[in-house]
């Protein structure tokens, strides 16, 4: 083990057996502790076969109950259940999730804590509202040193190979200043995180610059304005019972590698909070039970959400939230993998490498931290199964969870753009936002790093019921696929299902609610609503594609993109073929 710890080749997909053969190597030797025990036994008790027996009849019986159970448990969700009862397609093989009998930490119990080792808090840092960064170090007669970490948001794709360049950019890139209690630290308008050193502690301060009020409105280049005009559209109209001419806020954390029953599995905090969004008259919930990958890794399944297809004909292809700024919506991305989508997914796109898509798509970004040496190491294998971005340990950053940085940015984010009620009323402008999160604790193959992120997950949905801001804001939670490495997907029909079989849950404004369900009703045969249809139905990330255009569209928008979101109820019994999932991915067989 520890030569294999040494010798780590990391997690990428040509080398998750390296995983797989650590985890046989922490099961294979306990397991045969217990067998040179069973035969000791054996040979020292008497009747010890028959006790034995005994015990493995007992055993067998509890472990048939338990997956009984658990077989039940695997169709429950927020609200609902999977239905066996409807003409819709169902998981194919036999799904035993014997994954589920396992106590919590039994995969990686062998790698360490899961939690943060704390560092002593000597630094009170922050940045006022002028840009001045106030620190104070407890720790006597220590320099307190200042790195002023780059904004990598005008950078060309060429700077943000993940493979390559990334990180070591941000390290090349970040000034190393001394800080002097007498002589005011004023950052530029752009800089939006700085590390603090002090003696042997460090942390990060952060904020959101520039500052709305000096953020003109985008004008998109007319060579790439996504804004073609629709020769079929529906407008709002305000004799519309609860439509909102407004356009709705939209946040999307994606969570990596996440299925929809890991979410309940590891995530029982988060799920119970996420029930509490479906407050008739503020909010609806509705949780995908046939939400279904297609394809086997990040790469296909968010290019269908992100760009609408899989292998896009044209040259320049922007992601979405460049649709959502063409229209007047200021857009953010955090990026907790020190990666960027568009250079890692869709690079191969774009002619012109020196071509800046962030600065084209986005208003703020926030990817330099998470590409610090102290996380994402700078020497070797950045991606190993001990260190960096798909580790099976805690992932930590100056004591703390990695995303509880990612999230102290959002709360950031949302207080610096929603208008505040200490406002004038002429200065409380409405300019709707688009945040996309993506957090990565799902992407390791014990599945069990993603506990860590249950209680900051919770409490960010939590803040967002209690805030109100669900009245106006659409909060999408979803994985881009189901975990696709380790024991359970490599030799269980269970986890090949989970793998094809993603979470996905969207908390809607009622007023947004009530509009689709009224569509509906005039001009559709089916009078459920929408929503609750499509709870049981076939479904994609190129539904989620066509949620997100209609979404960034309000209150006109394309009738061909309505009938491809998800507030229009898909086909029933649909197949996977219809559904533009490939054969060899498609887990969900029609009756």
């Amino acid at each position: 083990m520890a030569g294999l710890y040494k010798y780590d080749h990391g997690e990428r997909f040509e080398q998750h057996g390296f995983y797989n053969l650590l985890v046989f190597l922490a099961i294979y030797i306990p397991l045969n502790l217990v067998l040179g025990g069973l035969y000791v036994l054996w040979r020292k008790v008497d009747k010890f076969p028959a006790y034995f027996a005994v015990a493995v009849l007992v055993g067998g019986i509890y472990v048939s109950i338990s997956l009984m159970h658990y077989r039940k448990v695997f169709d429950q969700g927020l609200r609902g259940s999977f239905d066996y009862s409807l003409d819709e397609c169902t998981w194919s093989g036999r799904n035993v999730p014997a994954i589920d009998l396992l106590p919590a930490g039994t995969q990686n119990f062998w790698a360490g804590s899961m939690h943060c080792k704390s560092e002593p808090q000597r630094i009170d840092a922050n940045i006022d509202e002028n840009g001045v960064l106030t620190v104070h170090c407890e720790t006597p007669g220590s320099n307190v040193l200042i790195d002023i970490l780059p904004e990598t948001r005008e950078w060309p794709l060429r700077d943000k190979d993940i493979w390559s360049t990334c990180n070591h950019m941000v390290i090349e890139r970040t000034q190393h200043l001394e800080y002097y209690n007498d002589i005011p630290f004023v950052l530029n308008d752009t800089t939006q995180t700085v590390v603090v050193r002090c003696g042997s502690s460090s942390t990060l301060v952060s904020r959101v610059a520039p500052s709305i009020s000096k953020l003109p409105v985008y004008t998109p280049p007319q060579d790439s304005d996504t804004r073609t005009p629709n020769t079929t559209s529906i407008r709002v109209s305000p004799d519309i019972l609860h439509s909102n001419r407004k356009s709705p806020n939209v946040i999307y954390l994606m969570l990596d590698a996440v299925s929809r029953r890991q979410f309940h599995r590891q995530l029982p905090h988060s799920a119970h909070i996420l029930r509490t969004l479906h407050q008739p008259g503020v909010s609806q919930i509705t949780e995908l039970f046939r939400y279904h990958s297609v394809g086997f890794s990040t790469d296909n399944n968010t290019k269908a959400m992100f760009l609408g297809d899989i292998y896009p004909k044209k040259r320049n292809t922007l992601p979405i939230w460049a649709y959502f700024r063409d229209r007047g919506y200021i857009t953010a991305r955090v990026e907790s993998g020190c990666e960027d989508w568009a250079k890692e997914y869709n690079g191969h796109n774009y002619p012109q490498q020196d071509f800046a898509v962030s600065n084209r798509s986005l208003d703020y970004e926030l990817t330099a931290p998470f590409c610090l040496p102290e996380f994402y190491p700078s020497v070797g294998n950045p991606f190993g199964n001990f260190k960096g971005p798909y580790s099976i340990i805690a992932r930590c950053l100056f004591g703390r969870y990695l995303h509880e940085w990612a999230f102290d940015y959002l709360y950031k984010l949302r207080r610096e753009l929603r208008p505040q009620p200490a406002m004038p009323q002429k200065a409380r402008k409405h300019r709707p936002y688009m945040i996309t999160v993506a957090l990565m604790e799902g992407h390791e193959g014990t599945g069990e790093v993603l506990r860590t992120l249950d209680d900051a997950l919770a409490a960010f949905i939590k803040d967002m019921r209690d805030s109100g801001e669900l009245d106006d804001t659409v909060l999408i939670i979803g994985g881009d696929h189901g975990l696709h490495m380790g024991l359970n997907f490599a030799y269980t029909q269970n986890g090949r299902i989970e793998h094809q079989n993603p979470f996905f849950a969207m908390s809607v404004p009622e007023w947004l609610h009530q509009f689709a369900g009224d569509y509906q009703a005039n001009n559709n045969q089916e009078q459920a609503h929408p929503l609750a249809l499509n709870e049981q139905r076939l479904t994609t990330p190129f539904e989620l594609h066509h949620t997100f255009r209609v979404l960034a569209e309000w209150p006109e928008f394309s009738s061909d993109s309505w009938k491809r979101s998800l507030f229009y109820a898909q086909k029933k019994g649909r197949t996977c073929d219809e559904a533009g999932i490939g054969a060899g991915f498609c887990m969900c067989k029609t009756k």
